[in-house]
């Protein structure tokens, strides 16, 4: 698990892959990639694709990252591809539904949003990726289980159970540095 040097972070939104990929990156001493920061322009305006693709495929030919979050489909797939581990966070439906909605009510407070906006989406926008995110979970999951990656999946149930992992990672890096 300490020998973790491309990661893939993905899941549903509001469900904690930011947070996770800081603190795999903080415990591993290596980058982290947001790909919302790529694919979101000023006021939520999406990025053109072609450019986004070129971003995320030069973050995936490094020797170590963290990449969190989607992008264009077939890049998603190549990361897929080169990461030696994929982590899956597929939470329940309402666990999504209820921390993004809690995230898009602090980001209100602090007028400061995620992926370098500085306000949040609009809450048709979130609740409508949300769901279509949750409308793809199986497509999603078979394309982190093909051509033998299960062996490399990291898949995540619950909060419960990425606190575990988050805890179980950093004890092995902890040891591996004794």
């Amino acid at each position: 698990m300490f020998r973790m040097r491309r990661v893939a972070v993905i899941g549903n939104g509001g469900g904690g892959k930011s947070t996770l990929a800081r603190a795999l990156g903080r415990h591993l001493r290596i980058p982290v990639h947001e790909v919302d920061e790529v694919q979101w322009l000023p006021s939520w305006r999406r990025a053109p694709l072609d450019e986004v693709a070129l971003t995320l495929d030069a973050w995936a030919a490094g020797d170590a990252w963290i990449i969190d979050g989607f992008g264009p489909w077939p890049v998603i797939d190549r990361r897929m591809s080169l990461a030696d581990t994929i982590v899956y966070i597929d939470f329940p439906f309402r666990t999504h539904v209820w921390w993004a909605a809690k995230r898009q009510v602090a980001s209100l407070v602090r007028r400061r949003a995620w992926a370098g906006q500085s306000a949040p989406p609009s809450s048709l926008l979130l609740f409508r990726t949300l769901r279509r995110v949750h409308a793809m979970r199986s497509d999603l999951f078979e394309l982190v289980t093909k051509d033998g990656r299960e062996g490399r999946l990291v898949h995540l149930r619950s909060p419960r159970e990425m606190a575990s992992w988050l805890s179980e990672v950093t004890k092995a890096i902890a040891g591996v540095a004794d």
